[in-house]
């Protein structure tokens, strides 16, 4: 007969103790890392009301106008534009989603630090997104939720003979607008100053020319459309 010592040193898969190595420590926290990430992304945000408060939308019409001061201040020219120009010609204030009033701006003086140093000396925080080409209005030392106005950058194209984005992300692109449609291109007609002065709100804007004109240019896919958002919560009108 073997010896069971025989049999275990005949086995053909010795066996072997686990070891702790730096190598194995680092797959480990890998892999943790990877499944903390895919489950964190596969969370959903918590979805907004689909209409704010008065007292937002008034905050937000006061921030527009304040903007707008700054804005005329420089002497550049600026109006509504995209959802805030959506808000002005349908109900002549901000949509009753909206969180931002959007602004876009012709900016001839190239210039981000004395346009930020202007809205400063009115006690308005503006910071600029240099990849999205985006002033970015609110009160100093609000929360990120806070009324906000986004002032969207625009300049004149020499090749194009258009107006269009501006912005890091949009000067890799050729300088075609049917072959780069974020350059959001349309003529520099729309906004020949003096621009006209419409109701936002309980204050006066510059808005385009032309009406609703520009907006084939910036949704030309469904610009003829009312568009409400989807992913919000409507009110419960039966709670009491």
């Amino acid at each position: 007969m073997f010896h069971p010592s025989t049999l275990t040193s005949m086995s053909f898969w010795p066996r072997r103790r686990f070891r702790i190595t730096p190598l194995r420590v680092l797959l480990a926290f890998i892999v943790v890392g990877v499944v903390f990430w895919y489950s964190l992304n596969r969370q959903e945000a918590p979805r907004q009301p689909c209409s704010v408060p008065d007292e937002f939308t008034e905050k937000l019409h006061d921030l527009a106008n304040r903007a707008h001061l700054v804005l005329a201040k420089l002497g550049v020219v600026h109006f509504l534009c995209l959802g805030g120009l959506w808000g002005q010609a349908r109900i002549g204030r901000a949509l009753p989603w909206a969180r931002k009033i959007e602004l876009c701006l012709v900016d001839t003086l190239r210039d981000d630090v004395l346009i930020t140093k202007t809205f400063r000396e009115v006690g308005l925080s503006a910071t600029y997104l240099h990849a999205a080409g985006i002033y970015r209005v609110q009160e100093h030392e609000v929360g990120e939720d806070a009324p906000k106005i986004e002032v969207v950058v625009f300049e004149e194209d020499s090749v194009t003979k258009m107006v269009r984005r501006v912005g890091w992300t949009r000067r890799v692109l050729p300088p075609d607008c049917e072959l780069s449609p974020s350059l959001q291109c349309f003529p520099p007609q729309l906004v020949i100053p003096p621009l006209p002065m419409k109701q936002f709100g309980g204050y006066l804007l510059p808005v385009p020319r032309e009406g609703i004109e520009l907006q084939k240019y910036h949704y030309p896919n469904d610009w003829w459309l009312e568009i409400k958002p989807t992913d919000c919560i409507e009110p419960d009108v039966n709670h009491t």
